[in-house]
């Protein structure tokens, strides 16, 4: 448990066990993904405030004297977890937050540890890159709505249940499309460490430039290590992120001759117009590039 965390609970146990019946359940999130999760599963009956905004890099926020107190005031505060918020220790220890805070990566069945390039004992915070991952933050969020408001419970759970079955649906679209992508192909090389849960899925293998966070920098000698990594297994393709300078990547295809496979949108959704604005657009778009570019 956080150190923070202590004083959240004493004062949570001296809150109202719900937020008043009558208006929405406040809800701010901390992640564009759980943006999308909280909307579709609380629909009407929620207010979401997404403090993080889409094509904002999540490891470089911090938040504002007024996004604090939105989050002080919430009834239920979604973050990430798997410490990529490192603030909300500052946060809590800080004021006294009215509703919940739900740490949703600390709580979904698979976490993983970071590429050896990011360091030992480290866990990769990018769970959302896991479909299963999201299913099951899905019921967790119904869950802790129902929570807050049992007499809409029905309604979350319908929501819930509507969304799941999308997400389902995007599980099977990618089981196909990794098939076009012969076993040997699966090398994934990107600008940070943000993949892992995707190559768990689906049997690749990642080399990433950078370590977990975007603000991570590579030196020299991995550098040199990765591209002699590219050229020994021919890698056809290498990818940029959103949210990463181009400037390592655009090195790494000069020493090799490998091409650019496209970017990706690792660290959460991309802004109204990217073609990767809601979950299943963002998955659909980051996994088709990958196949494309490598494929045969």
């Amino acid at each position: 448990m956080r150190p923070g965390a202590l004083l959240f609970l004493a004062a949570a146990c001296a809150a109202p066990a719900s937020p008043a019946t009558g208006g929405p359940v406040r809800v701010v999130t901390l992640s564009t993904v759980l943006t999308e999760i909280a909307g579709e599963v609380g629909g009407a009956e929620v207010s979401v405030s997404g403090l993080v905004r889409p094509g904002v890099d999540p490891h470089m926020f911090n938040p504002s004297p007024a996004d604090i107190r939105m989050l002080v005031d919430a009834d239920l505060v979604l973050a990430s977890g798997l410490s990529l918020e490192p603030y909300l220790d500052r946060v809590v220890a800080g004021s006294a937050p009215k509703g919940r805070i739900v740490e949703v990566g600390d709580r979904v069945p698979l976490v993983l540890a970071a590429s050896g390039r990011s360091g030992a004992g480290q866990r990769d915070p990018h769970w959302w890159h896991s479909i299963g991952n999201v299913i099951f933050a899905v019921d967790l969020v119904r869950s802790e709505l129902a929570g807050l408001r049992p007499e809409s419970s029905g309604v979350f759970a319908a929501n819930a249940g509507r969304y799941r079955r999308r997400l389902e649906a995007l599980q099977s679209w990618a089981s196909r499309e990794v098939e076009k992508l012969p076993p040997g192909r699966r090398i994934l090389v990107t600008s940070h460490d943000a993949f892992g849960y995707l190559a768990h899925d689906y049997g690749f293998t990642v080399r990433p430039i950078s370590g977990l966070s975007t603000e991570s920098e590579a030196d020299a000698r991995h550098l040199a290590g990765l591209a002699d990594f590219v050229r020994a297994e021919r890698v056809k393709a290498v990818f940029v992120e959103n949210s990463a300078s181009p400037r390592l990547v655009e090195s790494l295809l000069e020493e090799t001759g490998a091409r650019l496979g496209g970017t990706l949108y690792a660290d959460g959704l991309g802004p109204a117009g990217s073609g990767a604005d809601d979950y299943a657009s963002m998955y659909r778009h980051n996994l088709s590039a990958i196949v494309d570019a490598l494929a045969p």
